[in-house]
């Protein structure tokens, strides 16, 4: 970069951060990462709709119903040839083992019985074996022809199935290994409802008075803001859109701050940065290449930001989030992006080694993963506090702020919400001035790396 006497400071910091933004984000890579990923993220959720609609995997052969009282086969021929509806998986799941956050498997198969919604072909024979007498003999030979794969199942239905007192299984169903699971399920659901229907004709109930006595529907929840604004309540957005706002912070400035780190210790190693110097002053530099790479980040805020308002414009949700919470998130950006800027330059600047800078990255790096670790109870209580006690211990204060102003049911305090920023911006500050003192010693420094106790020295005494 040659020398330019006429140029003034501010001409100097704006060529370099150019320079930093250039070589950054117009490349492919980042094209492709910040812009082109956004873009294909939508079009996947646009295509979910039409993926979750193809057509299930066909159900077509045999099943033998042994049942001596002859009833439940017509029923459970009647039920498989209607498709589940989304309350008939409602009950599956209300009967499944309460341990779905702990165990792997159940959570799988909850999931998984959401495809049995989708359109699927089913050309199913019938064929029943009612004699008392061979009933163990019908089983015999069931079990057989499920095992040569004859018949595509089987089951077995005594008596005591039409009993509700029964204490035992009331079917038995024979399935080849072969079976999908989801047909195991299409079975069994069918051969399920039509045991019930048949207890329920038996006791001279009416069915569909029980239906109405059972069934009872969400409540429709609607939320009621202090100035009286009514909007119909999306509580599992509520919980979600929180961690977004944050996720996206977090995302946006360490990816450009990890730029930022990587080129800074490159030029330093590779003797670059004393060719800049030479046309440039080391505060200059460091301004400019923080500003370069600002642009980076807010590239990427932009980006997917806009994705996720789009997304939630699309599913008629956008009152979610109001115009307030994108106005806090472009302030704590800034506070968020000086702080962790500041720091990576200065790291960058007392290291020759990328691997040298981790021992010194990771203790401000245990704070910044602070709102992380402790995002559910921020959430759930963020007038609480704990909330308020992390939203002002610094470099965490913009991430954990922004997590209690778009999880808070009540508002949180007007006097909380301007001290963080004033805190807030004033803690920047002092890290940017921090760290230019350091950038401007360490950035000619070779060698072994710096200890805590040279940086302190460097960074407070002239």
């Amino acid at each position: 970069m040659p020398e330019r006497p006429q140029q003034s400071a501010f001409a100097k910091v704006a060529l370099v951060a150019w320079r930093e933004f250039r070589h950054t984000a117009l490349t492919k890579g980042f094209i492709f990462g910040a812009i082109a990923v956004p873009v294909l993220m939508f079009g996947v959720f646009a295509l979910i709709p039409l993926l979750l609609s193809r057509e299930s995997p066909p159900l077509v052969g045999t099943i033998v119903v042994i049942d001596p009282s002859g009833a439940i086969l017509p029923r459970a021929k009647a039920i498989l040839a209607e498709p589940p509806s989304i309350e008939d998986i409602a009950d599956e799941l209300q009967t499944m083992p309460k341990d779905g956050a702990t165990n792997p498997a159940t959570s799988a198969d909850a999931m998984s019985r959401l495809s049995d919604l989708a359109p699927q072909k089913i050309e199913v024979e019938w064929r029943g074996e009612s004699s008392r007498e061979t009933l163990d003999a019908a089983t015999a030979q069931v079990k057989t022809e499920v095992r040569d794969g004859l018949v595509l199942a089987g089951a077995v239905i005594t008596d005591a199935a039409l009993d509700p007192a029964t204490e035992s299984k009331p079917i038995e169903l024979l399935i080849p290994s072969s079976l999908s699971p989801k047909h195991v399920r299409q079975i069994s659901r069918a051969l399920r409802r039509a045991v019930e229907e048949e207890r329920i004709a038996r006791s001279g109930v009416d069915a569909a008075l029980i239906e109405r006595l059972a069934s009872v529907p969400e409540p429709a929840a609607t939320r009621i803001s202090p100035k009286g604004a009514e909007a119909e309540e999306h509580t599992e957005f509520r919980l979600i859109i929180p961690g977004a706002f944050m996720m996206l912070l977090w995302i946006s400035i360490f990816t450009s701050a990890n730029y930022l780190l990587t080129t800074t210790i490159e030029e330093k190693s590779n003797k670059v940065m004393e060719v800049l110097l030479a046309a440039v002053s080391p505060m200059q530099l460091l301004g400019g290449k923080i500003a370069g790479y600002s642009l980076v980040s807010l590239v990427m805020l932009v980006m997917y930001g806009g994705l996720g308002l789009a997304g939630l414009s699309a599913a008629a949700m956008l009152d979610l989030v109001p115009l307030v919470h994108l106005v806090y998130l472009a302030i704590y950006f800034v506070m968020a992006y000086v702080m962790v800027s500041a720091m990576m330059a200065a790291v960058g600047s007392a290291v020759s080694d990328l691997r040298e800078a981790q021992s010194l990255v990771t203790p401000v790096m245990m704070v910044l993963i602070v709102p992380l670790m402790l995002w559910a109870p921020i959430i759930d209580n963020p007038n609480g506090l704990l909330a308020t006690v992390t939203g002002f211990i610094p470099p965490a204060i913009p991430f954990v702020m922004i997590l209690r102003l778009t999880a808070a049911t009540e508002p949180i305090p007007v006097w909380q919400t301007a001290l963080s920023i004033v805190w807030g911006f004033a803690c920047a500050y002092g890290m940017l001035w921090v760290a230019a003192r350091i950038f401007r010693v360490g950035v000619l420094m070779q060698g072994k790396p710096p200890t805590p106790k040279e940086l302190i020295r460097w960074a407070f005494v002239k």
